[in-house]
């Protein structure tokens, strides 16, 4: 099947710094565009006046007040027409052969997500070190819900699949592209290009004082997507109770690093009866009685 039109969907909040080296990056992409969504969620900064300066009709520039991550990227997916959705954080850079690479392998049609591997950077761009997780391609339901390995701005997705199960869901505040990928991976095969085709920026966001926050959304989007029969019926049988532990182990370990060790042991344990044979578990007991300890 030949993919005859992309869009790309850029959402933004205060980054005026930024913003521009990610347009520049989709501009200068090796492979034709139809257009760049750009959703303003309300900025404060000098983002407006920077995007004005491009003077490219393929990109459409629009200003909301702030309404939260999920409803800007769902206008943008709404305002775009592109058969294949491309997503591009305002922090982040393309690489130029990027979209070339991954439309490629949107030849078979029951691929509706293609994402790839990514470079990370500080907030100056200079390069810095990572930790890449293992990514998978095919049917990936069973390791996706375990772990949410998947760069967001190296997503593209297949128009037809995301209209199948949804767009991201506006009550979530946090993990929107964690769910978006289950229910995906449970209509839909996933492929990646075995390079990286992004620049990821860090550090320049306070993401700490929310780790509760994200734990907590984490959990409640497993719940959510467990009580989805379409969702449950496409995994493993293990997968749920690996998951479990998996998220009360890692909580576990945060909860040790505040100090406070009761909870913390009380989800290790937890997690070490939900799954006795992931070892994960046991080498985060150790590395939360060694915050004990200490």
């Amino acid at each position: 099947m030949l993919i005859k039109t992309i869009s790309v969907v850029i959402t933004t909040y205060n980054y005026g710094a930024f913003i521009k080296e990610a347009v520049d990056s989709v501009l200068n992409q090796t492979l034709a565009i139809i257009e760049i969504i750009i959703i303003d969620d309300g900025s404060r900064d000098n983002t407006k006046d920077i995007v004005a300066e491009f003077n490219d009709p393929r990109i459409m520039y629009c200003y909301q007040k702030n309404q939260g991550q999920p409803k800007a990227k769902n206008r943008g997916i709404c305002e775009s027409s592109g058969e294949l959705v491309a997503f591009l954080d305002a922090d982040d850079v393309w690489l130029p052969s990027k979209l070339a690479k991954q439309v490629a392998l949107f030849s078979n049609p029951e691929v509706g997500v293609v994402y790839s591997r990514r470079k990370w950077i500080d907030p100056s761009g200079k390069i810095i070190s990572g930790n890449e997780r293992a990514l998978r391609k095919g049917s990936i339901l069973n390791y996706i819900f375990v772990d949410n390995f998947i760069c967001f701005s190296s997503s593209v997705l297949r128009r037809s699949y995301l209209e199948e199960v949804g767009y991201f869901d506006e009550s979530l505040p946090m993990g929107i592209d964690y769910d978006l990928w289950i229910r995906l991976a449970s209509v839909c095969k996933f492929d990646f290009v075995e390079e990286p085709l992004v620049l990821y920026r860090t550090g320049h966001a306070n993401l700490s004082k929310n780790t509760l926050k994200r734990y907590e959304c984490a959990q409640a989007i497993m719940r959510k997507n467990l009580s989805d029969p379409k969702v449950r019926d496409a995994m493993s049988w293990w997968v749920p109770n690996l998951a479990w532990a998996d998220t009360w182990s890692n909580f576990g370990v945060y909860l040790a690093s505040l100090g406070d060790y009761k909870a913390s042991f009380f989800y290790s344990f937890k997690s070490i009866l939900k799954f006795p044979i992931y070892l994960a578990v046991y080498k985060r007991l150790l590395k939360s009685l060694l915050y004990f300890i200490k």
